[in-house]
């Protein structure tokens, strides 16, 4: 059995998340900063813990880790286009976390990240393709404020040499059934909810994941397959 703690665990990819995790027979807390979605998530079996990401402090969440002692910690808070914004949560909460990761002694993290994800003066990665260039500037143009976040976060987390982290990036997110996968250096396509959250929970028992980022997009692949793949490989996605 693996303790997850979730952060920001009323999201659809953490709700799909917290089902497969129970159903597998793991213990899952999930953190939640209103009681908004508190009894779907007990349906699924999770553990609540009412805690305002935006509010709360690093001793907050240190004392919160304390307490719950995870094996895994799994950041999937997000603004979601709404306030107090991405600078909030999805930068300056994902650093707090890293604090209290840190002086609570957690080790491993799994953060949800966004692809293509990168500091953009440093070129094209070297996968891309015309299309993949041509929906990255289309979605940067869109979103820049929360890729802007999203790197940041990431750029702080390489920083952070006591935490064992794995940095999940998937596409356009879809509420389509979860099916094949693709990971590791991908293009620039969609990811069903279930399938990031099967990914997700598959890197949580899987050796060898640790430093990596790594993209996820619906596929041809089985998801044992494509993680053995990246494993063996070492194919890291980041491009700070």
């Amino acid at each position: 059995m693996v303790k997850f703690i979730v952060i920001g665990g009323g999201g659809k990819v953490a709700q799909h998340f917290t089902k497969q995790a129970v159903e597998a027979g793991h213990e899952v807390h999930s953190v939640i900063r209103n009681d908004g979605h508190s009894e779907e998530l007990k349906k699924l079996g999770a553990k609540i813990h009412i805690l305002s990401l935006e509010d709360a402090s690093v001793p907050d969440l240190t004392s919160l880790f304390t307490k719950v002692n995870p094996d895994v910690v799994i950041f999937a808070a997000g603004a979601g286009g709404k306030p107090p914004g991405p600078e909030v949560i999805d930068y300056q909460g994902a650093v707090k976390v890293f604090d209290a990761m840190e002086s609570s002694n957690r080790k491993r993290l799994i953060l949800i990240g966004a692809v293509d994800v990168r500091t953009r003066d440093k070129g094209w990665p070297e996968w891309y393709d015309e299309d993949d260039k041509s929906t990255s500037d289309k979605v940067w143009k869109a979103i820049p404020t929360y890729l802007d976040a999203k790197l940041k976060a990431e750029i702080e987390l390489h920083k952070r040499k006591q935490l064992q982290f794995t940095v999940v990036r998937p596409g356009g997110l879809t509420l389509e059934p979860a099916g094949k996968v693709q990971l590791g250096k991908t293009h620039l396509k969609q990811t069903s909810r279930e399938l990031v959250a099967q990914v997700i929970l598959a890197i949580s028992t899987k050796k060898g994941t640790e430093g990596l980022t790594i993209d996820v997009m619906d596929g041809e692949g089985s998801i044992e397959d494509e993680l053995n793949k990246v494993v063996e490989d070492g194919t890291d996605a980041w491009t700070g």
